[in-house]
């Protein structure tokens, strides 16, 4: 490749990485704003549960609560990781490697994006990574292979297993002081024991 053509080809990416990043950032802002109003929502119908006596649906409607509180709480990190890459699209254009200081930002943002199907524009800027790093660079991240660099709270908070007993009680047990519910856990502690015990007594036999 000619000199020429290489300087054509680094200020094309970072235009369009800059263009990417930015509108992930805006679609960030707006997406955070909707769940903020949704989790305010969930809370105030989760205390209403709770007052009700209606446990069954409530433990239905917090384990639900948890994971969109887990998304909002990723989104956050990843917006944050987007403006770190908005600030340093010259240092990646310039630069055929990904920097060490932005492999953190840059895997975490190619972990999440199929993930965030609310966040289009993260595949937008996968692709360009994938143009400028190739795909086994994105592949790694994807994959969460060794010695990836995505960030762990990340990786946790976008994980699709269900919340524990003990996560799960102590939001609920915050939203009832937060809205002055008077409302006896032992209940909802029993049933997260008996699930508990089922799961155990319903192993199969190992002789």
């Amino acid at each position: 490749m000619s000199m020429l053509n290489q300087l054509f080809n680094r200020g094309l990416f970072g235009a369009k990485c800059k263009t990417s990043v930015s509108l992930a950032i805006s679609r960030f802002k707006l997406v955070q704003n909707k769940r903020e109003i949704q989790l305010n929502n969930m809370r105030k119908e989760i205390a209403q549960l709770l007052q009700n006596g209606e446990e069954a649906i409530v433990q239905i409607r917090v384990e639900h609560m948890i994971r969109e509180t887990n998304i909002w709480e990723a989104y956050s990190i990843l917006e944050l990781f987007c403006e770190f890459v908005l600030a340093r699209v010259p240092i990646l254009d310039s630069q055929r490697e990904c920097p060490s200081e932005l492999k953190e930002a840059i895997a975490s943002i190619i972990f999440a994006a199929p993930r965030c199907s609310d966040l289009p524009e993260l595949l937008q800027i996968q692709s360009l990574f994938t143009t400028k790093y190739g795909k086994e660079f994105i592949s790694a991240a994807a994959e969460l292979k060794p010695g990836t660099s995505v960030n762990r709270t990340i990786i946790e908070k976008l994980s699709v297993r269900a919340p524990s007993a003990e996560v799960k009680l102590r939001l609920l047990i915050e939203i009832a002081q937060k809205h002055n519910v008077q409302w006896d856990p032992s209940a909802t502690i029993a049933e997260f024991s008996k699930k508990h015990e089922d799961l155990l007594n319903n192993q199969p036999s190992l002789r």
